[in-house]
């Protein structure tokens, strides 16, 4: 059973939206829907010592740290806004390189694998997917335009490439899950799920081959959730994991792919390991607790293994 080993108090005037830890534990950032991006020390995460970043106009639903072999955070927001910052000399987070070209809303980002090089792609409600990627300490951007009518909600790489070439899963408000390979700068749609009957809420791929090589979850708004299976990207098996409940928010796997966290609208996580192809049993249901929460008025739509190195 997982247990709370520290807590903190921030700044964030409003709720909190997203956290990420980085590689080595060093830093803990939180993104909130004041618009403030807050930087805490592990080591000494009082509200006193956090490094406050302000660059965004209203509020920032994602950030994420890069591997350290770059040293980059990034963050989206509600301004269409993609920030890319590293420290300097001083320790100061400069912003490196920006990003304006969507839109409306970016939604959701994500670093592709390191061995690839630096590369980040970046999601958007106007229904398209920016794709970043640094050569030469020049960034280029590739786009997908129309990747889902209606907004494009999430996003994933997948850490397996095919035939060399990078994976990206999206999710978004026409109901659909899409594959995107990479081929030279061009993105090509190799897969493109049914109608799922509800808005894609949340993706995650999981980092690791198990009984199929290539594995992801998928969490709707209408509480479906459903990992999918393949062999080959092009046919999928849908298994659907806790039918019964219909209050759940986001998906993500654990760093090494064994386990599966699920979290609820009750304030709760469910963590599930799978058995066999047909079969995830449920290990755990009551990771959080909703008077821990309360009181700091936090987004239960949290990754927990983003704060689980």
């Amino acid at each position: 059973m997982l247990s709370i080993i520290s807590s903190f108090e921030t700044r964030n005037k409003r709720q909190i939206l997203s956290s990420d830890i980085d590689y080595y534990n060093k830093y803990v950032c939180t993104s909130s829907a004041d618009g403030v991006i807050h930087i805490f020390e592990s080591d000494k995460p009082d509200m006193y010592s956090a490094i406050q970043l302000q660059e965004h106009v209203g509020p920032v639903w994602q950030v994420m740290f890069s591997h350290p072999k770059f040293g980059f955070l990034a963050s989206c927001g509600s301004d269409c806004k993609l920030i890319v910052r590293k420290t300097n000399d001083d320790g100061e987070w400069k912003i490196v390189y920006q990003y304006d070209g969507h839109k409306s809303s970016t939604t959701s980002i994500d670093w592709a694998p390191y061995k690839s090089g630096a590369i980040i792609a970046c999601s958007s409600a106007d229904g398209t997917i920016s794709i970043h990627t640094l050569n030469n300490n020049e960034w280029s951007v590739s786009k997908i335009p129309n990747a889902h009518l209606n907004g494009v909600n999430c996003i994933n790489w997948s850490n397996q490439l095919l035939n060399n070439h990078l994976l990206l899963v999206s999710g978004g408000n026409d109901n659909k899950i899409k594959i995107w390979e990479g081929q030279l700068g061009m993105w090509n749609a190799m897969y493109e799920s049914d109608n799922q009957l509800a808005t894609i809420k949340d993706i995650s791929w999981n980092p690791t081959p198990g009984l199929y090589k290539h594995i992801f979850a998928s969490c709707a708004s209408n509480g479906r959730v459903f990992v999918w299976g393949s062999d080959d990207c092009c046919d999928w098996v849908q298994i659907e994991i806790d039918p019964e409940n219909n209050q759940k928010q986001k998906v993500s796997f654990s760093r090494f792919g064994t386990v599966l966290s699920v979290t609820m609208n009750s304030y709760a996580v469910k963590l599930w390991k799978q058995i066999d192809k047909q079969t995830w049993m449920c290990m755990e249901r009551n990771i959080t607790n909703k008077k821990t929460l309360d009181y700091q008025d936090k987004n239960v739509n949290q990754d927990i293994f983003a704060a689980i190195a």
